[in-house]
């Protein structure tokens, strides 16, 4: 019987169940779900914060390639209460309603949440499978974890996006990210 349960998640279901496969190889005691994401429009680049049309009052300031927000925090405005930007977190989910809950069902029921991006870039922080995956495991403080080909955000990005960690495949070794987030220990029955 399973001890630890893994929600994997990707774009295709293909490259989840693959994904899958290797985590139940490399760690025997997971039981491992695997899901498609099909995020409508997630090719969409959509304006950064002070640029463009930007509802926001006071938008945000571009510096250093960095979008940072300016104004009062979210929630606060000049009668104490209004809208200004919103603390770091989870991007909002792009999928329809009843996708959302399907998904927070699964991820509430989950140890830890997997998703599987190609690339690792401010885009896919901010719409795509990445976004989903944190947004549906955040009401139920679940892990979740973005397995990439190439990351190319730091830190302190992917952690303001609600990841719990970001590993880059080299040569598709999904077996050193399973063992370090379902470790053998959780398998043992005492």
């Amino acid at each position: 019987m399973p001890v630890v349960h893994v929600l994997l998640l990707a774009e295709t279901l293909p490259d989840a169940e693959r994904l899958a496969a290797a985590w139940r190889a490399a760690a025997p005691h997971t039981g491992t779900e695997a899901r498609a994401v099909i995020v409508p429009g997630a090719g969409a680049v959509p304006p950064l914060p002070g640029h463009g049309a930007d509802p926001r009052p006071g938008g945000g300031v571009l510096l250093a390639g960095a979008a940072i927000p300016v104004g009062p925090p979210a929630g606060v405005g000049a009668g104490g209460v209004g809208s200004g930007p919103s603390a770091p977190g989870p991007a909002p989910s792009a999928l329809p309603t009843a996708e959302q809950e399907v998904l927070a069902g699964a991820a509430a029921l989950a140890d830890v949440v997997v998703a599987y991006a190609p690339r690792l870039d401010g885009e896919a922080l901010r719409r795509g499978v990445v976004v989903e995956a944190a947004a549906a495991a955040a009401d139920h403080a679940v892990p979740v974890v973005a397995v990439t080909d190439r990351s190319e955000v730091t830190r302190r990005q992917w952690s303001a996006a609600g990841l719990s960690g970001v590993h880059e495949l080299a040569d598709g070794d999904v077996a050193r990210v399973a063992r370090t987030w379902t470790p053998g220990w959780a398998g043992r029955v005492v």
